[in-house]
């Protein structure tokens, strides 16, 4: 991991752990975080999982600060916001790759199996890794942990159909992609 990644990365935790400390908008204000990084998770290589663990570690020593009444909540709205801003990132894909159809721009076909590929783990790992990030948080309780959890799973599936629908545009347009990055 270069240097770059590591301090994006710290960057984002940081971001994360201001915002859920605060108590104040969490979900729209992380949402804005994830959504914003998800383009230099992309450039950097580093992906969008990453950038899930990131914002992750920051919101479990957010919450570690919390108050404790305040600690369900503020798991929920972490965990729509990941889902907020992963699902914004994925909007942005699918609306670039329609429009470079549409005026005739190429992608790196590496750039786009990249993104396809991050949308993939960040689907099929999405619970797991809230469920990690949130079960070294030893201020939570078992309780609170499987609520997020599960919690974390019906947000992924909400994901579901706009992954999905991003797999279709990037699938449906292979050989129009050369040159142009995401």
């Amino acid at each position: 991991m270069s240097t770059t990644t590591t301090d994006h990365n710290v960057a984002v935790k940081a971001q994360a752990e201001e915002i859920v400390t605060s108590g104040a908008d969490v979900r729209p204000r992380l949402a804005a975080v994830v959504a914003q990084n998800a383009c230099q998770s992309q450039q950097t290589g580093d992906g969008l999982v990453r950038l899930i663990r990131a914002v992750m570690d920051g919101a479990q020593a957010g919450v570690a600060r919390a108050v404790p009444e305040d600690r369900d909540d503020a798991l929920r709205q972490v965990v729509d916001a990941l889902g907020d801003g992963l699902s914004q990132t994925a909007l942005a894909g699918q609306l670039a790759v329609q429009e470079a159809v549409s005026t005739s721009r190429q992608f790196e076909k590496e750039d786009l199996t990249r993104f396809r590929d991050d949308l993939t783990a960040v689907h099929d790992l999405f619970t797991e890794t809230v469920a990690r990030g949130l079960g070294t948080c030893k201020q939570l309780t078992a309780d609170q942990i499987a609520t997020a959890r599960k919690h974390a799973e019906r947000v992924g599936e909400r994901l579901r159909p706009v992954f999905t629908r991003v797999h279709d545009a990037v699938r449906e347009h292979p050989a129009d992609f050369a040159r142009e990055g995401l």
